[in-house]
C-alpha cells in the first residue's frame, strides 16, 4: 500500500489527480482526509485549465474500504467518517471543467466522485455500480443527489436499490458516462476535451 492516496500533478496549467492505491485504489479515511486538504489548500488557490481525475493501473477505484468502514461503524466512528466523505461534492464548487476517466472498476463512493464531474469518459471494459445495498448503506458521497441528475430519477433508484453492475456499453445508453475511449486514449481525450472547453470559453 502506498503512504499518499492520492496522487496530485499539474502539467500545462490541467491538474491530474489520481487515486493512488493499487491495485483496486481503495478510498479509505486517509483518502477523504487528503482530498479535503487538497481542495482547500491547492484546487481552489491553483488558476486551472481543468481538472481529471483518474486511477494508476488498471482501476479508478473500487470505493471505500469495507473492512475499515465496518470497523468504524462497530467502534462509533462512522459519523466522522462520513462527514470527510462530503469533501467530494465539495469538488463542484471549483470554478474550472472536471473531467472522470474510468478504466476498470468504478463502485461505490468512485463513481460517486466521477459524478461530482462535469464529464465522464469510460474505456471499454470499465464497469459501474452502487453496491452500498448489499451492506445494508446507501450511497452517502453525494449520490442520491447527482446519479438523478444524470440518469433520471427512475432510473436512478433502480440502480441504487438493486446495486447491479453495468458496463460502458450502457453506462453511455443512459446518460451516466459522456463517452467511450479506448482505455490507452483515455488521458489525451479528457486532455483534449479540457483545452476545447477553454477554447470556447476565451
Amino acid at each position: 500500500m502506498t503512504d499518499n492516496p492520492l496522487d496530485f500533478q499539474i502539467s500545462g496549467k490541467i491538474g491530474f489527480l489520481f487515486l493512488n492505491r493499487p491495485p483496486k485504489n481503495e478510498m479509505d479515511h486517509g483518502f477523504f482526509s487528503d482530498l479535503g486538504r487538497l481542495h482547500e489548500e491547492v484546487l481552489l488557490r491553483h488558476h486551472l485549465k481543468g481538472l481529471i481525475i483518474s486511477g494508476v493501473k488498471n482501476h479508478f477505484s473500487s470505493g471505500a474500504n469495507i473492512n475499515e468502514l465496518n470497523q468504524l461503524i462497530e467502534t462509533g466512528r462512522f459519523e466522522d467518517f462520513r462527514a470527510n466523505t462530503q469533501n467530494i461534492i465539495k469538488l463542484r464548487s471549483l470554478p474550472y471543467p472536471l473531467v472522470a476517466a474510468i478504466k476498470g472498476t468504478c463502485f461505490g463512493s468512485a463513481l460517486e466522485l466521477a459524478l461530482a464531474c462535469h464529464f465522464i469518459l469510460a474505456a471499454p471494459k470499465a464497469v459501474f455500480a452502487f453496491p452500498e445495498v448489499t451492506f445494508q448503506l446507501i450511497p452517502g458521497c453525494g449520490g442520491t443527489y447527482l446519479l438523478p441528475r444524470r440518469v433520471g430519477k427512475s432510473r436512478a433508484v433502480e440502480l441504487i436499490l438493486s446495486g447491479r453492475s453495468l458496463l460502458a456499453d450502457e453506462a453511455l445508453q443512459i446518460g451516466l458516462v459522456d463517452h467511450i475511449v479506448p482505455k490507452t486514449q483515455i488521458i489525451g481525450e479528457a486532455i483534449r476535451l479540457i483545452n476545447l472547453l477553454n477554447q470556447r470559453s476565451e
